[in-house]
This record gives structure tokens, sequence and C-alpha cells, in this order.
């Protein structure tokens, strides 16, 4: 037996099988977990550098040894630690075969949440088709208790992906409350960010229900009318009539909070010349930035009516406050220049 056991050491990587050598990689990473046991800081450390370099062991399998990692990350009798090293060297196979028993790890509750957040991480990278990565994150969501950490990572892993049902991210985009405080604003802004990447009707109408149901002047609503200004396509084609009020009143009530109005400023251009008289409005904005982009809509629009009040302001403009120089924000002439270029092309619409 013991010729045997040296013949199998002695075999080189091509004449072994990937399932021997997942079965001895995880055996030493065992050991490596075991061997943590009072340990400082600096020696588990030390002793996880040397379980994560295992990885060049199985390099040379490739997908062949995602079959033993699956088995071997999903074995609830095995320390998490050793799970989480069994589901990190599954996901280093880069494979689209490493995404069932990864979601699988993802949406088992048993699993410890760090082995999890790890499944949640590595679905994106695995080569697999978006609607397939985008299926299992999405299933995750719809567990009401996901620890926190996990839902996370998920959020962030659909980031680009967002979710065919919008029922989930509403939800959680609301779990806080109306006025959600610094730290579950990230939790709350990914959820919307998502939201901004879907696509369907449901989810374009789940955004204008947020942007009404957060408060003006705050973060969440900011978040939700940037989101909607990435469906902005979509919304103007499908969800017009029930986007136009939405989009005025927030064009009104977010008036101090520039870095919202440019949004909301593409967003009313998009919907139509019904939004004109309320951008033309914006001529009085205390923001250069802000008056530029109005102007710039309302001359893609022809919205002649605005130009007397807009040339009122290019003539007055050397001793207009708004176009001096303001800390964090553009350069003042940058901004009178659009705003010229957009009442030369109104003159030229009359």
């Amino acid at each position: 037996m013991i010729n045997t056991l040296l013949l199998v050491i002695a075999l080189p990587a091509s004449a072994q099988t990937p399932q021997a050598v997942v079965a001895r990689v995880m055996a030493r990473a065992e050991k490596l977990v075991a061997a943590q046991k009072g340990k400082d800081a600096r020696e588990i450390r030390d002793l996880d550098r040397e379980a994560e370099n295992l990885s060049k062991d199985l390099k040379p399998f490739g997908w062949k040894t995602a079959p033993a990692l699956a088995a071997a990350a999903q074995d609830l009798k095995r320390p998490a630690k050793v799970r989480l090293f069994a589901a990190s060297f599954l996901a280093l196979t880069r494979d689209p075969a490493a995404l069932p028993p990864l979601e699988d790890i993802l949406l088992n509750e048993e699993q410890a949440p760090f082995v999890r957040s790890l499944a949640a991480q590595s679905l994106p990278g695995l080569g697999a088709p978006d609607a397939a990565v985008s299926r299992a994150l999405c299933g995750a969501l719809s567990q009401e208790n996901l620890p926190r950490e996990v839902l996370s990572d998920v959020l962030i892993s659909l980031s680009r992906l967002g979710c065919p049902d919008p029922a989930a991210l509403v939800r959680i985009a609301r779990s806080f409350g109306p006025r959600p405080d610094k730290k579950d604003s990230i939790l709350v802004n990914a959820a919307l960010s998502v939201l901004g990447r879907s696509r369907g009707a449901a989810s374009g109408q789940a955004l204008l229900a947020l942007v009404a149901y957060f408060p003006a002047q705050g973060e969440a609503r900011a978040a939700a009318i940037t989101s909607l200004d990435a469906r902005r396509a979509e919304i103007t084609i499908w969800l017009k009539p029930e986007a136009l009020p939405v989009v005025l009143e927030a064009l009104r009530s977010e008036s101090a909070r520039w870095d919202t109005m440019i949004p909301l400023i593409h967003l009313s251009a998009a919907l139509g010349p019904e939004a004109s008289p309320s951008l033309a409005r914006l001529a009085k904005h205390p923001d250069a930035e802000v008056l530029a982009e109005a102007a710039e809509a309302l001359a893609a629009a022809r919205h002649l009516a605005a130009l007397p009040a807009l040339e009122s302001v290019v003539a007055g403009a050397m001793n207009d406050p708004r176009f001096s120089p303001q800390n964090g924000r553009p350069d003042p002439a940058v901004s009178l220049a659009r705003l010229e270029k957009a009442v030369d092309a109104l003159r030229r619409a009359r």
C-alpha cells in the first residue's frame, strides 16, 4: 500500500485525475485551517496565503476540477473556512461550469455568510451568460433574511445586470424608510442603481414610485433620479404619461441640488415639449451649469418663448454672480459659452 501511495505522489500532473488532485489539495487546506487555532493574526495570514497558493496545483486541470471542488464547497461537514477555499478555487476556474454550484452556495442559507458572499462576488467572472448570472443573483435577493454582507455583494455584482422582476429591489430600497441613514443609504443606493440597469416597464414604474416616495433634497431621492435618467429612453417611450408629473414635480422641488437637477433636465427634455415651460423657468436658477443645460434643452426643443429671458441673462452676464468662479463647480466661462450657443440656436429657429 505504501508503494501505491508513493506511486500516486510521484505521478506527473498529466497522469493524475482531477478528483485526486482536488482531494489532496482540500486535505492540505483543511490541515492549514486546523493549524490556525491559537495563532496570532500574522501567523493566520501566512497560513491563509499558503492555502491560497494551493490553487496552482489545480490550475492545469481547469474546469475538470469543478465537480470535485463543488462537492467540497457544499460539504457542510467541512469547516466554513475550508469551504471558502474550495469555493474560491472553484471560482478561479473562470468557467461557466462553476455557476450552478456557486449559485447553490449563494442560495444555501446554511452556508456561512462569508462563503455566500464569495459566491456572489464570483458569479459575474465565470464567463456564463448574463441572463444566467442575473437569475442566480436576483434569486438571492428574494430571500428576505439575506445577511447584510451577502446582500451588499449581491447588489454590487448586479450593478451592470439588473433584475427582470423589480419587487425585491423595491423592498430593499424601502426597507430602511424614506430617510435612510448614511450606513443604510449604501444598500438603498445600490438597489436603486440595479433598478437603473433593469429593463421593462415594471422597473421603470418602480423607479417613478420611489422618486415620489423619497423626500426632496435627500440622497436616496437623488439616487432614484439618477437611476431613472439611466432608463431615460425607455421611460419616455413606455411611461411618458406617468413620468411627466413626477419629473416636473422633482424639477421644482430639487432646485437646490445642482447634481440632481442635471439628470432631471435630461429627463424633462426627453419627455417632450410639455416639459419646456418648466425648463424655461430655470433661466433664474442660481447655478450656471444648470442654466446652461436647460438652455441647451430649450434650444433643442425650439421653445422660442424662452428666448427673451435667456437673451437677458446673456446681456447681463458680466455682472451676474452666477458666472463668477465657484469652488467645486465647472468653469463659468464654459457655461456662459454654452448658454450663448443655445441662444444663437434659438434665434436661428425664429
